[in-house]
């Protein structure tokens, strides 16, 4: 019974417990108010229940909790219940809208045979194994999203058959190999999002024939080569991400045509040369970030004719010469970051007048006082070395429901700061209580018990970037890539020491650490672990109204 996205009013009837024969529920996207009857539990044969977007009241009664899920079909049923269930969520407009669900094991052969889908979306789903060759055949579909999983393999050729795809999702897996050019045959293709695999090789220069393209991220992978100048004719490109690879070279002054970009990053590579001038043509940009590469030379002036930008970073390469005054035209500028460089001279009057929130500059700049980086408040005149007000508060507030400290990420320091997975693991758990909890909450990762900071030195990184690419990779491996919309590392300054600071916001679905999949919410100043019999009535309560979003793309069918 599919009600959702209606104006329906009022309380959802105790009476729909006697449909016995009910699989599915939809009620989402309503105006619905009052708790959710426990008579719904009745419902021995629900599979799936869609009621958030409304205006509910209360928790989800513990009722619920039986409700079957596709791993219990699958044992209870087979796979030929799962295809049954699978088919009867294919909704009139051809949309098979998956995400969440906890499929589990590969991709089944029969998905590849229906040939009119016109929208897949199955990700964060718990799917394994390759990608197969055969979603080829699905020439109709016009958006496939298949991120958050723990895809492995290369990304089949066959992809390019789909030349009516406008958005491709394949980010957050463990896919390996190069990026086939025959994803260039995809001409309607508006998102091409790959980021956060294990893709190696050059980037195909087949990928600027994608020129309806609108966000194109690479970024974490291991990428090589150098960035193909034929990117500069993606003429509606407004995102372009390629953080976190191994690419070399120059950046190409062709990237200097992409005048609707708002957003550029190219940091954490091994970029050389000089940057070009010509990027000072991206008068859309709000995000220009280069740092963590081996640039040269001067900064260009023209960087000054950015005046939409909010953000730039080039920190950690090997600029020198002075701080050109016009950047002191950037206006909506709040964040600007220049340490690690080899510049010299002062700080130009009219970046002192800009209300910045963070300048990171090397102590060689003009007569600042000691130290890389200072937060300021409304104007640079006001520098100041101290911590971020919010963070300083926490930390003197202690350890909480609500924050957690830990000394290292990965290193033991009673074992001679050994790298140790133990460690790691404690970071995990807590992360993962968190996500679990109403509120959240946030682990400050360099301060000790106490309070006292000491800094990052001790897990042994060589710099931010690589301390944070491996916070990310162990994250996606046992918890996973799809909390990322939840959790949001920083790295910041306390006490004149680094701290690194994971922020993580209540998720929509519940979040399992580890092989054994250890289920852990916070009920203090710690993480405690559910038993497995306290698992399903927490999750039934605290999660049975969310799914993970999905896309617009993947209803938008015209």
């Amino acid at each position: 019974m599919w009600l959702y996205e209606n104006q329906l009013t009022g309380a959802i009837p105790p009476e729909l417990g006697q449909l016995s024969n009910l699989t599915g529920l939809g009620l989402s996207e309503n105006q619905l108010t009052g708790t959710i009857p426990p008579e719904l539990g009745q419902l021995s044969n629900l599979i799936v229940s869609w009621l958030s977007g409304n205006h509910l009241t209360g928790t989800s009664p513990p009722e619920l909790s039986r409700l079957t899920n596709p791993a219990r079909l699958r044992r209870e049923g087979g796979e030929d219940a799962v295809r049954k269930w699978v088919l009867d969520r294919i909704t009139d407009r051809g949309v098979l809208n998956l995400s969440g669900e906890n499929l589990g094991g590969e991709i089944p052969a029969w998905v590849c045979q229906l040939t009119d889908l016109r929208a897949l979306d199955l990700s964060n789903c718990r799917l394994s194994g390759m990608l197969p060759a055969e979603l080829g055949q699905l020439t109709n579909l016009t958006g496939l999203w298949l991120n958050g999983n723990q895809l492995t393999g290369t990304i089949p050729p066959e992809l390019g058959q789909l030349t009516n795809l406008t958005s491709l999702w394949l980010n957050g897996n463990q896919l390996t190999g190069t990026i086939p050019p025959e994803l260039g045959q995809l001409t309607k293709l508006t998102r091409l999002w790959l980021y956060e695999n294990r893709l190696t090789g050059a980037i195909p220069a087949e990928l600027a024939q994608l020129t309806k393209l609108a966000g194109l991220r690479l970024d974490r992978n291991q990428l090589s080569g150098m960035i193909p100048p034929e990117l500069g004719q993606l003429a509606n490109l407004t995102d372009l991400w390629l953080t976190g690879n191994q690419l070399t070279g120059a950046i190409p002054p062709e990237l200097g045509k992409l005048t609707k970009l708002t957003g550029l990053r190219l940091d954490g590579n091994r970029l050389t040369d000089m940057i070009p001038p010509e990027l000072g043509q991206l008068t859309n940009l709000t995000d220009l970030w280069l740092y963590g590469n081996q640039l040269t030379g001067a900064i260009p002036a023209e960087l000054g004719q950015l005046t939409k930008l909010t953000d730039l970073w080039l920190t950690g390469n090997q600029l020198t010469g002075a701080i050109p005054p016009e950047l002191g035209k950037l206006t909506n500028l709040t964040d600007l970051r220049l340490d690690r460089n080899r510049l010299t001279g002062e700080l130009p009057r009219a970046l002192r007048e800009l209300r910045l929130k963070v300048l990171a500059l090397d102590p060689s700049i003009g007569d600042l006082s000691p130290g890389h980086q200072w937060l300021v408040t409304r104007s640079t005149s006001q520098i100041d070395d101290g911590p971020d007000d919010e963070i300083a508060g926490m930390i003197a507030a202690g350890e909480s429901k609500t924050v957690e400290f830990k000394s290292t990420l990965r290193a033991n320091l009673r074992n001679e700061r050994k790298h140790d997975k133990r460690m790691e693991h404690e970071v995990l758990k807590n992360i993962a209580a968190f996500l679990n909890t109403k509120g959240g909450g946030t682990l400050i990762i360099g301060v000790d018990d106490d309070g006292e900071p000491l800094g990052l030195d001790n897990d042994g990184f060589p710099d931010d970037d690589e301390m944070g690419n491996h916070l990310r990779n162990i994250v996606n491996d046992r918890i996973g890539a799809n909390v990322w919309g939840s959790v949001h590392p920083e790295f910041t300054w306390y006490r004149n020491e680094r701290v690194l600071v994971i922020r993580c916001d209540k998720s929509s679905f519940p979040v399992y650490v580890g092989k054994d999949e250890e289920f852990y919410i916070r009920t203090g100043p710690g993480a405690t672990a559910l038993k497995t019999s306290e698992i399903p009535p927490y999750v039934s309560s605290h999660f049975s109204d969310s799914s993970p979003p999905v896309e617009d793309d993947s209803t938008d069918i015209s």
